[in-house]
């Protein structure tokens, strides 16, 4: 019997023995195929390239200028402006001060432009103007509602009433009844500063709304017979003067809460009221809730602007 010696190599396949010979060339169906792989990858490529930039353009513009997304030539007549607002002003205010053309198209306008325009007033505080299609452009404000009132000469000599703000806005004011107007305290002890547009807005108007605010709720007869707020103290002092009918000078502080600076005072007009006092000159309401000062009218001074001396009520 032969043996096979284990150190001799097993027999190998004719695959395995090393080619000399070199391959042949890729035939002509491979290379096209190739080929076309190559342009597709080149062509998805550059397409969302294009789509990128395009999209980035779109977006660019809607930024900056929308009005190029429209195609004026469909744009239709505009035939409606609606109104929507939470003040005073009306549609025929609106349509005035967009001054728009009569032939103009809804695609033809340009939003910004109008919203600018209604804004400029000063009574406006926001403007969202939106196309309903076909014909009608819907117009909803943000109105500001005037806390005081102020006289100043805008142009020309003559001097002019003003409507004040709660952010210090200054501005002519349209479609306030004479009762509502008239029913504001004037305001005094301030410098009003021009702009372009009017006046430029004045400082602390969140504070002295605050008073007025608190003084109209809880004490409507008593802010009734106010006539003029004074703020020649509030920058120094932190102090707010009124001037009423019933009190020539009654000064409130702004290192308190109004509301109880508005009890007491209720509560010392009502005291000289039962105890028959002389009328009030001053009442110092800064000073705090342990006294305060109160100046009354001399009865028998000879001259009307005579006080005596000053009282002082003891709240607690």
């Amino acid at each position: 019997m032969n043996r096979i010696d284990p150190s001799t190599p097993s027999a190998r396949s004719w695959r395995d023995i090393p080619q000399q010979i070199a391959p042949e060339a890729m035939s002509k169906v491979g290379r096209r195929r190739l080929t076309f792989g190559l342009v597709r990858t080149i062509a998805l490529v550059v397409g969302l390239v294009v789509v990128a930039a395009g999209g980035f353009e779109i977006w660019r513009t809607l930024q900056n200028d929308p009005q190029r997304l429209v195609a004026t030539s469909a744009s239709e007549p505009l035939k409606h402006v609606t109104v929507a607002t939470n003040g005073v002003l009306n549609e025929a205010w609106v349509v005035a001060q967009m001054a728009l053309p009569e032939s103009a198209g809804l695609m033809d306008l340009d939003l910004y432009a109008l919203r600018t325009k209604l804004t400029r007033s000063g009574q406006v505080r926001a403007a969202v103007l939106t196309r309903e299609f076909p014909d009608t452009l819907k117009v909803v404000l943000d109105e500001r509602s005037p806390i005081v009132r102020v006289k100043a000469r805008l142009d020309g000599p003559d001097v002019r009433d003003f409507l004040v703000s709660r952010d210090g806005t200054v501005f002519n004011g349209h479609g306030f009844t004479e009762r509502t107007v008239s029913a504001l305290p004037w305001l005094g002890g301030i410098r009003l500063l021009r702009n372009e547009a009017g006046f430029l807005p004045l400082e602390n108007m969140n504070t002295v709304a605050d008073l007025l605010v608190t003084a109209r709720g809880n004490a409507p007869d008593l802010f009734a017979t106010w006539r003029v707020v004074t703020l020649d103290r509030m920058g120094q002092d932190g102090e707010i003067e009124v001037q009423s009918s019933v009190v020539p000078k009654i000064i409130f502080g702004t290192r308190e809460g109004f509301y109880s600076q508005i009890a007491r005072l209720d509560l010392i007009l009502a005291e000289t009221r039962s105890r028959n006092r002389a009328p009030v000159k001053s009442i110092n309401l800064a000073i705090g809730a342990a006294q305060v000062p109160v100046a009354l009218m001399s009865p028998t001074a000879v001259s009307p602007g005579t006080i005596s001396p000053t009282v002082r009520f003891p709240l607690n």
